[in-house]
C-alpha cells in the first residue's frame, strides 16, 4: 500500500494502527491483490467471501469481536479497513459487533463466554430485529417469546437479516407472549430454526441477507425480560458510531480508486488528473473523505470513553458520515464516467455498497428525528456544560477499553453546545472560516428558537429534519477542525500536526461545505417566514465570503498532491510542533497558505 492510499480514518486516528493488534496483519492481507480478486469474485457470484473470511479467522479477527476483550476502537478501525475494500465483507464481519453488543450491555458472564467460544471456533453472530410487516417500528414486533421451564421458546419470522442463513448465534428481539413488553434473547441455530431464502440486494451483493423462522426455538433472555427495547436503545447508541466508520472506509476506498484511475488514464496526451474538472471532483472527494473520517473517529473515541453517553456523537456520525460518503462516491463516479457503471471495472460495487450504510441500524429519518430533538435542546439553552473539550481531550488520549466496561457506563449525555465549541476553536486560530462556523451554529439555533415560538417547529417535521441535517453536517466540519487544524488540535489534546494533504482537504471542506451550509441555513430562514420580504442578508454574504476564502489555497495544495509523488510519511499526525499562526498570514487563509508551502509550490 502506498502512503497516499492510507485511509483517512487511519491517518486521523490518535492511536497508531501498530498498537491495535491484529489490525495491521488484517490490513496487509486485505491490501493484497489476490484478496481483492477473491472479493470481486464473491460479488460476481453473489456468494459470501468464505475463503477471505477463513483467512481473517486464521489471522485472529475473532479477537476483535470477542466480548472478553472487544473495544470500540478495534471494532470501528476494522469496519473502516474492511469497508474500504468490500461492502459485503465489511457487513459480514461487522454484524458480529452489533449482535454481541447486548451481551456487553446486559448479558451474563456465562452468555459472553458462550459467544466468545463460538467466535473462536469459527462461528458468527447475527442480530434479528426486522419483520417485513413492521419495518422500523419495533414496537409492533410479532415474534413471540413464551416462558417455559428453564427459559423461553421463540416463535415467528425475521427478514432482511445479515447472516440469516449461516450465522450461529441469533440475538433476537421478541414480544413477551401476549404482552406489550419486549425482550432480547440469545438463541442458537438448531433444527427448530429454518433458514429462509436470501434476498437479492442492490448493495453488498455477496452478503447473506436473508430470513429466519423460529418454531419453538430455545432461548435465554439477555438482561431482564421486558427490558429489550431499553437494551436495544443502548445498543444502537454504541453501534451507530461503527456505521460511521463503515462509511469512512467506503469514502476512502472510492477516493483511492478514483485517484488511481485519474493518475493513469491518458486519453488526451497526459493523465486526466491534470484536467481541471477531473481534479475538482477529486479535490471534493478528498474533502469529503476527511470530513467522514474525522466524524467517525471522534464518535469512536467518545464511545470508547463514555459509552452510551456518546449517543449524540454516534447519531451525528451515523447520519453525516453516510450522507457525505455517498457524495464522495458520486464525485469518484464522475471521474470514471461510464466505467463506474461497468461491473468489470470494479467501481460499480462502490456505487452500490455505500447506499447500504444509510439504512443500516436505522434509516436517515430515524437519525434526523433523534438529531432534531437534540437541536431543540440546544435552542432551549438547556446545556450548561461549557465547550466540553476537557472531556474530548481525555477521550482522544485514552487507551481502548473493553466494550463490556464502556457499554455499562451510565454517565451524563455528552452534547455540549456546538456554538460554544466553535467559539473556543475560533479563539485559538486566525481562520475566519472557523469563526464563521460558530456564527452558522448560532444562526441555526436562533432560527430553531424562532420556529418553536411561532409553532412551526411542532407543526413541520420536514423543516425540523432539514435543520437537523444542517446540524449534523456542520458538526462534521467541527470534528475535522478539531482533528486537523494545527492550532485547534491542541484544544482536543492532540500533539503535532495532521498530514499536509489533510490540512489542505480541511481548508477546501470549510470553503465548499461551509458556504453550502450557510446557504441552506438562509433557505430555512426564508422558508420560516415566507410572508416577510427578504432583506439584504449581509450576514449570509459575510459567512459565505469567510468560508470561500479557504478555497483557492486549499485547491492549489490538493491539486499539487494529486499530480505529484507523495513524500510525506503515512499514518497519524507528526510530532513536529504546529507553531502559532499570525494574524498577517494565518494558516490556509492567504494567497499562499502554510499548507501549500508544506506540499510544494505550483500546480499544473
Amino acid at each position: 500500500m502506498t502512503p497516499d492510499e492510507t485511509s483517512a480514518w487511519q491517518r486521523l486516528c490518535p492511536l497508531p494502527m501498530a498498537q491495535l493488534d491484529p489490525l495491521p496483519a488484517i490490513a496487509r492481507h486485505l491490501d493484497h491483490p489476490d484478496t481483492a480478486r477473491r472479493l470481486a469474485a464473491a460479488d460476481a457470484g453473489r456468494t459470501p467471501p468464505d475463503d477471505v473470511l477463513a483467512d481473517l479467522r486464521e489471522i485472529g479477527v475473532a479477537a476483535v469481536y470477542d466480548p472478553a476483550g472487544a473495544t470500540a476502537v478495534h471494532v470501528n478501525a476494522l469496519n473502516a479497513q474492511a469497508a474500504r475494500h468490500s461492502g459485503s465483507l465489511a457487513i459480514t464481519l461487522g454484524v458480529n459487533a452489533l449482535a454481541l453488543l447486548p451481551l456487553c450491555i446486559a448479558g451474563t458472564p456465562q452468555q459472553r463466554d458462550r459467544a466468545g467460544a463460538v467466535l473462536r471456533s469459527g462461528g458468527a453472530a447475527a442480530m434479528l430485529l426486522t419483520e417485513l410487516e413492521h419495518g422500523s417500528n419495533l414496537a409492533r414486533t410479532g415474534t413471540r417469546a413464551d416462558a417455559v421451564d428453564g427459559g423461553y421458546r421463540l416463535t415467528g419470522e425475521k427478514h432482511l437479516i445479515n447472516g440469516g442463513t449461516r450465522h450461529d448465534l441469533l440475538i433476537t428481539l421478541a414480544r413477551l407472549a401476549d404482552t406489550d413488553r419486549f425482550g432480547l434473547f440469545l438463541a442458537a441455530r438448531d433444527d427448530t430454526v429454518t433458514a429462509l431464502p436470501r434476498w437479492r440486494t442492490l448493495p453488498a451483493v455477496a452478503a447473506d441477507i436473508s430470513g429466519v423462522r423460529f418454531a419453538g426455538t430455545p432461548a435465554q433472555p439477555i438482561g431482564t425480560p421486558g427490558d429489550g427495547l431499553t437494551i436495544l436503545q443502548l445498543t444502537l447508541a454504541l453501534s451507530r458510531g461503527g456505521i460511521g466508520s463503515l462509511a469512512s472506509g467506503a469514502a476512502s476506498g472510492a477516493l483511492a480508486a478514483a485517484v488511481g484511475y485519474a493518475r493513469e488514464r491518458d486519453v488526451y496526451g497526459e493523465p486526466i488528473v491534470h484536467l481541471g474538472a477531473i481534479a475538482e471532483h477529486l479535490v471534493r472527494a478528498a474533502a469529503l473523505d476527511v470530513l467522514v473520517a474525522a466524524t467517525a473517529v471522534k464518535a469512536t473515541f467518545l464511545i470508547n470513553a463514555l459509552g452510551p453517553a456518546a449517543a449524540y456523537a454516534a447519531a451525528v456520525a451515523k447520519y453525516a458520515c453516510c450522507e457525505l460518503a455517498e457524495q464522495a462516491v458520486t464525485e469518484g463516479r464522475a471521474v470514471l464516467g461510464s466505467r463506474a457503471l461497468v461491473e468489470e471495472f470494479g467501481y460499480a460495487a462502490r456505487v452500490r455498497d455505500v447506499l447500504l450504510y444509510g439504512v443500516f441500524d436505522g434509516t436517515r429519518h430515524i437519525l434526523l428525528d433523534q438529531l432534531q430533538w437534540r437541536l431543540e435542546r440546544f435552542a432551549a439553552g438547556s446545556d450548561r456544560s461549557g465547550d466540553g473539550y476537557p472531556v474530548l481531550a481525555d477521550a482522544y488520549s485514552g487507551t481502548p477499553q473493553p466494550l463490556v466496561r464502556a457499554a455499562r457506563l451510565r454517565l451524563r449525555p455528552y452534547a455540549p453546545g456546538p456554538a460554544a465549541r466553535a467559539a473556543t476553536l475560533a479563539a485559538r486560530t486566525c481562520r475566519p472560516a472557523v469563526a464563521a462556523l460558530g456564527a452558522l451554529f448560532t444562526r441555526l439555533v436562533d432560527l430553531v428558537g424562532q420556529a418553536r415560538r411561532d409553532g412551526r417547529w411542532a407543526a413541520d417535521q420536514a423543516w425540523r429534519f432539514a435543520a437537523a441535517g444542517v446540524l449534523a453536517e456542520a458538526e462534521a466540519l467541527l470534528a475535522a477542525v478539531e482533528l486537523i487544524d494545527p492550532d485547534c488540535r491542541a484544544v482536543a489534546g492532540l500533539p503535532g500536526r495532521a498530514a499536509a494533504r489533510d490540512e489542505a482537504a480541511l481548508g477546501y471542506a470549510l470553503g465548499w461545505r461551509g458556504a453550502d451550509l450557510a446557504a441552506r441555513v438562509e433557505v430555512l430562514a426564508a422558508d420560516l417566514r415566507p410572508d416577510r420580504p427578504a432583506g439584504p442578508a449581509h450576514g449570509h454574504r459575510d459567512l459565505v465570503v469567510a468560508f470561500a476564502g479557504e478555497l483557492a489555497p486549499a485547491r492549489t495544495a490538493l491539486r499539487h498532491w494529486l499530480t505529484s509523488p507523495l513524500t510525506e510519511p503515512a499514518g497519524p499526525a507528526t510530532d513536529a510542533p504546529a507553531g502559532p499562526s499570525t494574524p498577517d498570514e494565518p494558516d490556509g487563509m492567504t494567497g499562499r497558505s502554510a499548507t501549500a508551502d508544506r506540499l510544494g509550490a505550483g500546480v499544473r
